[in-house]
């Protein structure tokens, strides 16, 4: 993934997502470097995906597997791209196709520990390469 994740991060609309957390208040208030809210705020963002991946790949996936079968990925990734709207575009389409591979990954591991991983480091990666192109353009 990493070199879409790349290329996206030329896109206009993505550095206009990316990174969701940008420089504000909290340095001004709390006397910290960016580097360090920022910090903070990808430890509880990354918690975050672990409730994603524990509804989606867990419950929608896992604990209807024996009512739908495979038909249980189908209908967790139609939820999933919907949480991926209000994104960039090609995030909301590739939410699809990564939702689909999530899932797949859920359906014969019967476990949501790799597509957690996968899911955060695509995450991050965003985070990291949006930063770097912020940097670059001196956004920040």
């Amino acid at each position: 993934m990493a070199p879409f994740i790349l290329w996206a991060s030329f896109q206009q609309d993505f550095l206009n997502y990316y990174p969701e957390y940008k420089p504000g208040l909290a340095e001004n208030y709390l006397g910290w470097p960016y580097w360090a809210t920022f910090g903070i705020h990808e430890i509880f963002y990354g918690m975050g995906f672990l409730s994603i991946e524990f509804l989606f790949r867990g419950f929608l996936v896992l604990a209807l597997i024996k009512y739908l079968d495979k038909g249980a990925v189908f209908i967790m990734v139609a939820l999933y791209c919907y949480l991926h709207f209000g994104k960039p575009f090609g995030e909301a389409v590739g939410s699809i196709f990564g939702g689909t591979i999530l899932g797949i990954i859920t359906y014969y591991s019967r476990s949501i520990w790799g597509g957690l991983l996968i899911h955060l480091g695509i995450a991050y990666l965003m985070d990291l390469f949006a930063i770097m192109q912020h940097l670059l353009n001196n956004h920040f």
